[in-house]
């Protein structure tokens, strides 16, 4: 399994967020309350994060993405706050593709949905 490379930072605390994955499914009844089962036992949630990156920064993370991680369908270690025990490593993955803003500097504004499990 890949790993976030140690040459860029953690993710900012201005805009991250975390939402947990419905492990439910519904089931609308022609009578009645819907019927409402559990999917997972497994606790998934979504994360949403962003990164300032230089321009040297923005290369590696490309390069990583691109290669380690091909193009996001990979699972990779990383170090996360999911609100249970603080930093710790977890399993996540990119869901879609990661958006990115130029800064001046010139920095890079980057953002992305993870699952983390």
């Amino acid at each position: 399994m890949a790993t976030w490379p140690t040459t860029l930072p953690r993710p900012l605390v201005a805009g991250y967020a975390i939402a947990p994955v419905d492990a439910t499914v519904r089931t609308d009844m022609e009578a009645g309350a819907p019927r409402v089962r559990r999917r997972s036992a497994a606790r998934n949630d979504q994360v949403s994060a962003s990164w300032r990156f230089s321009d040297a920064q923005m290369a590696a993370f490309r390069a990583w993405f691109d290669g380690d991680c091909a193009n996001g369908a990979s699972w990779f270690a990383m170090d996360l706050n999911t609100g249970d025990a603080g930093l710790r490593s977890v399993q996540a993955r990119f869901v879609g593709p990661w958006q990115s803003e130029m800064q001046p500097g010139p920095r890079w504004q980057v953002s992305a949905k993870l699952e983390v499990r």
